[in-house]
């Protein structure tokens, strides 16, 4: 990264900014300024993200809606044009809409048709009333994270080590992960390959991190185990539009 841009996160999980860990933290060791809105987190979720949110050198605001009940009101929308209006990015990320129409997790397809909405919406003269102050944002470039089908990586080797930390941060999400209740045998096989002494660990803190910090090794190395990227740790995303270059890159 050149140089720091103004680069925002719509997200609608707390975990997403961790996903994002690498481009938002890399954008902040630049000079420039990474900002996360999250649509639906509890109480400790909110209080782990604020912790992992700085360690990646990233500010992060929760917009407590309801997974359940979004459905790209006008007021859901106006919430959000007020964020993008208010921060101006250079940068939006946002979930990737060929993933989301096949993730269970409650929310990701109202969110997805907010979020492009309220993007649409925030740089035109709309609402301009009902949100005084505020003039319609310039036009950003837009990134979906962990995408289907990407078509750029960022190098995050050299943020590697804060972003785990920001995942280790999370410790409602690894208790999630480290819960042994109802296991099946399957299970238990894919989790001692990944973790050999997974069955003698008693914390489900220390389990969720070892099994969580697999996984992400195995991801984020996928790209480089093709042999076709040199980035040994790969962000994945999708541009939005077409890339404009002055000259081909290497």
């Amino acid at each position: 990264m050149e140089s720091g841009k103004r680069m925002l996160l719509l997200g609608a999980y707390s975990m997403e900014v961790v996903e994002c860990g690498g481009a938002l933290c890399k954008n902040a060791d630049a000079g420039g300024i990474s900002h996360a809105a999250i649509l639906f987190a509890s109480a400790k979720m909110q209080e782990d993200l604020k912790k992992s949110a700085a360690i990646l050198g990233t500010s992060v605001e929760f917009l407590n809606m309801d997974a359940g009940k979004i459905s790209a009101s006008y007021e859901e929308k106006l919430a959000l044009i007020k964020i993008i209006r208010t921060f101006q990015p250079d940068i939006i990320i946002t979930q990737d809409p060929e993933h989301c129409v096949s993730d269970l997790d409650p929310g990701r397809r109202p969110f997805m048709t907010l979020v492009l909405e309220a993007i649409a919406l925030a740089g035109r003269a709309y609402a301009l009333d009902e949100l005084p102050g505020l003039k319609p944002a310039r036009s950003a470039t837009l990134y979906y994270m962990t995408p289907e089908h990407p078509n750029c990586v960022v190098d995050i080797l050299p943020v590697w080590e804060k972003k785990c930390a920001a995942m280790d941060a999370l410790e409602a999400q690894l208790l999630y992960f480290g819960e042994k209740e109802e296991e099946t045998p399957e299970q238990l096989r894919q989790r001692k390959m990944a973790v050999p002494n997974w069955e003698d660990i008693e914390s489900p803190l220390e389990r969720g991190m070892l099994w969580k910090r697999e996984m992400d090794k195995a991801f984020y190395m996928y790209p480089a185990s093709t042999g076709h990227c040199r980035a040994l740790y790969a962000e994945p995303y999708r541009r939005d539009g077409h890339f404009v270059l002055d000259n081909l890159l290497i």
